[in-house]
């Protein structure tokens, strides 16, 4: 047991690193005016999204903004995990590789695979948390998931 950190439900976290980076990752980009495409590669480019420039209201230009630093922030965390965690969380999430293709391409079991899979989306959602800061996003996205202590914390 931790004495800094919660103890994660780690097989939850995983789920909800998959779902937000299959689900809402897509969304994001159409959002931020980008496309997958831009996310493969290790630099993302700093010119600003696209826009036709029709339209200006303030809420969807502060959510649009707020999309591409969500997205720069999916990039950053997956460029700075260890090489075998990008690798995967990029064939995976960019890519649009299957399971069994990431696994092939690795050179690992399934079994094996599924160990180093899941490893990585912890890291993903450990390295998230600062690169979200860092790029100042809003709201912060918490991609962790707790085990039930069943304590009542001590005031």
């Amino acid at each position: 047991m931790s004495l800094l950190f919660e103890e994660l439900d780690c097989e939850r976290t995983c789920n909800k690193v998959d779902d937000f980076l299959t689900n809402d990752l897509d969304r994001l980009i159409l959002m931020a005016g980008r496309n997958l495409t831009d996310l493969r590669s290790p630099s993302l480019s700093l010119t600003p999204a696209h826009s036709n420039g029709t339209n200006h209201a303030e809420s969807n230009i502060i959510r649009g903004l707020n999309a591409e630093a969500e997205v720069r922030a999916i990039h950053r965390t997956i460029y700075h995990l260890p090489e075998m965690s990008k690798v995967i969380m990029r064939d995976l999430y960019i890519y649009r590789m299957e399971n069994w293709q990431v696994a092939e391409a690795i050179r690992y079991s399934h079994t094996q695979y599924n160990v180093l899979k899941h490893r990585a989306q912890l890291f993903f959602a450990d390295s998230f948390d600062h690169w979200q800061r860092y790029m100042k996003c809003s709201p912060i996205i918490d991609l962790h998931e707790y085990k039930e202590t069943g304590n009542i914390p001590a005031r």
